[in-house]
């Protein structure tokens, strides 16, 4: 037996497929909506992504930018201290060298003076020993004079005194050649011939002895 007319059973079997079509249209309408959020999460986490990436990237230009500066500064500090260094070796150098070319013109000024206090002394004592010469001079042409006295006078002692006479001649001659010498002198003062001091000794003591021989006549 049919409990629904035919009109109602109609209207049963259409509301029921209707209600399906909607679960069906909202399901869709959920997966769509499932979907675009999903989209949209997937975008958001790009995004965030990309942003992040960005600012790492960021952090990363900005990190290096400030190692170059950060470089570039140590670098100029050391060529600061290079320059400083090197004009501090410079100044240095130029002291060392002002304090050498000092002490090299006081040593030489030093040497100078002991040059010229050497051959003042050297010129001195040859001055000193021609004035002593000069003086043996006279003496011997006196003593000579004193000794052809003698010899008119003491004819015993005639020979020694004749022989006395020509060895004080001797000795005469050799003392005025010396007076050239003293007139011809190296840079230092010396005489350039040498003086012939030997010489000068050996004639003054065989006058010396043979004015004793005559005496003791």
């Amino acid at each position: 037996m049919n409990l629904f007319p035919n009109s109602e059973s109609h209207l049963i079997g259409s509301n029921k497929w209707g209600r399906i079509a909607l679960v069906l249209i909202f399901a869709l309408a959920l997966g769509g909506c499932s979907s675009n959020a999903a989209r949209e999460a997937e975008l958001a986490t790009k995004e965030a992504e990309r942003i992040a990436a960005e600012q790492e990237m960021a952090r990363i230009v900005q990190e290096q930018e400030r190692t170059r500066v950060a470089e570039l500064q140590r670098q100029r500090e050391v060529e600061v201290a290079d320059r400083a260094r090197l004009q501090a070796e410079r100044e240095r150098q130029a002291a060392e060298e002002r304090a050498d070319e000092e002490r090299r013109r006081q040593e030489e000024a030093e040497r100078r003076e002991q040059t010229r206090l050497a051959q003042l002394a050297v010129s001195e004592a040859l001055e000193v020993e021609r004035q002593e010469k000069l003086e043996q001079i006279s003496l011997l042409e006196q003593q000579i004079a004193e000794i052809q006295i003698e010899v008119d006078t003491n004819e015993v002692a005639s020979t020694i005194l004749q022989e006395t006479i020509l060895v004080a001649e001797e000795l005469l001659q050799v003392l005025i050649t010396e007076q050239t010498k003293y007139e011809n002198t190296d840079a230092n003062g010396n005489t350039i011939d040498p003086l012939s001091k030997d010489l000068i000794a050996e004639l003054e003591v065989r006058k010396n002895n043979l004015l004793r021989q005559a005496q003791s006549q």
